[in-house]
């Protein structure tokens, strides 16, 4: 290869790799979240107990509240009942990164399967999510 060609792949390919990085998934940032929620008032829903119950948790990027994003969907834990302590997960997530809100709601179905969702403002905490480079622990 002639310095020519060197220089026009490097000029072509460094900014190519510059864009399409951050989109590949590659510079996504590992996010844990947790949470605590109480089951006497409504239970879980599983095979004896399919209306009037907690169906499952989705968690959002409430960031833009005019265009909500919903990375995750979460089930209710195994056997839960009563209080339920440190219901988490965990995903990649990015870009967009910076300060996100983060917002978990409860997803209920009613004694009609109707489905509605807990108070977006409940439990909602503002989180800080870097590209995963150049951290070791994200």
């Amino acid at each position: 290869m002639n310095r020519r060609r060197i220089l026009l792949i490097t000029a072509v390919g460094l900014p190519l790799i510059a864009i399409l990085l951050p989109y590949s998934g590659a510079l996504a940032a590992r996010v844990t979240v947790s949470w605590s929620y109480d089951y006497t008032r409504q239970p879980a829903c599983n095979s004896s107990q399919e209306n009037d119950c907690i169906d499952h948790f989705e968690i959002f990027d409430y960031t833009d509240v005019q265009h909500p994003k919903l990375p995750r969907r979460v089930p209710n834990p195994t056997n839960a009942t009563a209080k339920v302590e440190n219901i988490s997960d965990e995903f990649s997530y990015g870009p967009p990164f910076g300060l996100r809100t983060i917002v978990v709601v409860a997803v209920a179905r009613d004694k009609n399967r109707t489905i509605s969702k807990s108070n977006l403002f409940a439990a909602r905490k503002d989180v800080e999510i870097t590209p995963k480079v150049g951290h070791a622990n994200q």
